[in-house]
Parts: C-alpha cells; structure tokens; sequence
C-alpha cells in the first residue's frame, strides 16, 4: 500500500500523553502459537556468508566502495514502491520532503504490539545502514511462516535515508566544491537537532521533523540509528567493524537506557552467532542533542550504530557492512518478538570490548 502523507511540521512531543509510564508493563503477545515458527532456523531469512568473514579477511584502507554500486535515491523510491504494490504486508508513506525537495518514506511492515523503528543515513555519506534496510524490508514483509510470525509480533517502521540532499552530494564528482554530504543543504548536521534542548526548525530541518512526526505517531519501544565511522581496533588486535552505544546522558530514564543497553547486548550476540563481525563500545559522550541521547530524553530508548565506514572498506568488504547491519536488524526483531529481548540483562552491554584506537593508514 502506498499513501502521501503532507509535509509535516516539528511536533510537540506527546510521549509522555500516549505511552504507559516508563518501566511499566508493556503490550504483551501471547507467541505460543507462533513459537514454533519463531524457534525454527531462519535459514530464507538470513542473508548468505560473505565469502571472506571479517575481521578475519582484509584490512582494506584508503580504498572506498564504489558509490555507483549504491542505491541512488530514484533507485531507492523504485525499490520501495516495488515492494509496496507487491507485498501487502509493507505499508509506504511520503512522509515529507528534504530541504532541495527530494521525497521522504516511511515503510511499516507487521502490527506486532512491540515496536521498533530503524533510521538511516541521518549523514548523507553514511549508506550501508540504507542498503541493509531495504534488504530487510523484503525479507520481513515476505509471503514466509518466519516473516508473518515476526510481524504478528513486531511492527517494524524504517525511515531510509533520511538525508538524501547530501547523499546526493556525496555520489556527485564535484561534492567537495558543495556543503559537507553529512549536512543538510542548510549545513545543518541532523544529528544533532534531537530531543528538547534542540527544538530543530521545520524550515531549516524538515528531515527531522519528519521523523520526529513518524515516531511521534508510532511510538516505538526502541530506536536504532544506522551511521558509520572510520575503521579502528579492539585492545586485542581485531578490526572493530560495528561500535554500539546507547543514550548516556545522565537526565535520560534509567529504565529508557537500560531498554538500549539491552538492545547493545542483543546486537552483540546476534554477531557473535553470525561470527562475522566485531562488535565494540562507542565512546560515551553526553551531548544533549545527538540522535542516542535527545531520543532518550524524549522517552525513546535508542541505540546508536556506527559501522565500519565504506569510504575505505573497499569493495570486497562492501557485502560484509550490508550484512553486518541486516544481522543486526533481524537480531533485534527476532529478540523482540520471542520475549528474550526484556530477559536480556541490561549489564551484558558492558561485556562489549571499549573501542580502541584508530587504525593506522586509513583515512
């Protein structure tokens, strides 16, 4: 199904008005009918093995992914209204416009009582978190037992590329002359316009209050904001190739953080099965207005994903980062959907190794 929906203006947060009490007793799913199909391997779900796992395969430096191999945002809007007009499941909105007028989405998919919202490309040259989002919106809304489980439990909202005028920047030959591709057009960086120390302008960010308007309407149990970084090391010698972090500024709810924290610890261990990626902790900082921390201060629990940056994985690694995310996305909805997210223990995150320092030679 496809619909327009208008431009929308920043919303006040009614957050507060529209979900029960923080730490309170959520929505609860009787899964025992569909716990079978959720325990079965998701072998049609899972993306197949890179050829080469990482960090086990090569430390590409200074060579960047090719961008013509990427999405470009008429491919992007073609690929979802694709899936649209041919899986029932998948729900597209115009959700609004950037700042140069490009078109805005909003793909729903399942009407689960858990919801989790994933947003992309905040930073216009960050857009492995889009391609993996895309492939996970085709296999979640799929005519499969495992996929209709999962979405009779979780409703999945995904905002893709939420900075397409400096995606687009990014992928012209001439981007350096223009504004830096991780702004606006009105130079403005998205992610730091969250939460209530920022009060964005609707006229100067309307990315922002688009999604601010999505969540607002959907309301999600957890928020995951897909972003790169450039390569670095654990202590122990491996590539670091994903760093997670939840919402640490020191207003934010304690039981909102731990909701992140535990969302760390499910991505961590969805890796580790996957054995393709290292997984480490993002350094903490308290910025009131960072997408982690002003999501969390408005009552969202959040967890920032930083991956490997494609500016100089190379394009052996490309498939590697794709997948990293999209094992990441069915991580969490899958723990979402049987329960074993609220069991995970919100101490488990800190068993994540610390980032450590950046690897020589990559730029």
């Amino acid at each position: 199904m496809i619909s327009a929906c208008p431009t929308p203006t920043s919303p006040t947060s009614t957050r507060g008005d529209t979900r029960s009490a923080v730490g309170a007793p959520r929505r609860r799913l009787g899964l025992l009918a569909a716990a079978a199909v959720l325990a079965a391997p998701l072998t049609a779900f899972v993306a197949p093995a890179a050829a080469d796992p990482v960090p086990g395969g090569p430390w590409n430096c200074g060579e960047a992914v090719p961008l013509s191999g990427l999405l470009s945002h008429e491919e992007l809007q073609q690929r979802l209204t694709s899936l649209a007009e041919r899986r029932d499941a998948l729900d597209l909105d115009v959700v609004g416009e950037s700042l140069d007028g490009r078109p805005l989405y909003s793909a729903v998919v399942g009407d689960g009582p858990r919801t989790l919202a994933i947003l992309t490309q905040q930073h216009g040259d960050e857009p492995m978190g889009t391609e993996a989002a895309v492939a996970f919106l085709r296999e979640i809304s799929a005519d499969t037992p495992q996929a209709a489980a999962l979405r009779e439990a979780v409703t999945v909202v995904v905002v893709p590329r939420i900075n397409p005028d400096g995606f687009e920047r990014y992928t012209d030959e001439d981007f350096r002359d223009g504004i830096d591709p991780r702004r606006n057009s009105a130079d403005l960086d998205l992610n730091r316009l969250w939460g209530p120390d920022a009060d964005p302008d609707p006229a100067t960010a309307p990315e922002v209050a688009a999604v601010e308007a999505v969540l607002a309407e959907h309301q999600p149990d957890l928020v995951v904001d897909y972003h790169h970084q450039v390569t670095y090391r654990t202590d122990e010698g491996d590539m670091a190739t994903m760093s997670v972090l939840w919402s640490t500024h020191p207003d934010v709810d304690p039981a909102v953080a731990a909701d992140g924290r535990r969302a760390a610890a499910v991505v961590g261990a969805a890796l580790e099965r996957d054995g393709h990626a290292t997984v480490t902790r993002y350094p903490e900082s308290d910025t009131s207005t960072t997408a982690r921390n002003g999501l969390g201060l408005d009552g969202y629990p959040a967890l920032l994903i930083e991956q490997r940056g494609q500016q100089e994985a190379g394009q052996k690694n490309r498939g590697a980062l794709v997948r990293e995310a999209l094992t990441s996305m069915q991580g969490i909805t899958e723990a979402l959907a049987d329960g074993s997210f609220d069991a995970t223990d919100p101490a488990a995150a800190d068993a994540l190794p610390a980032r450590g320092e950046r690897v020589d030679g990559c730029e």
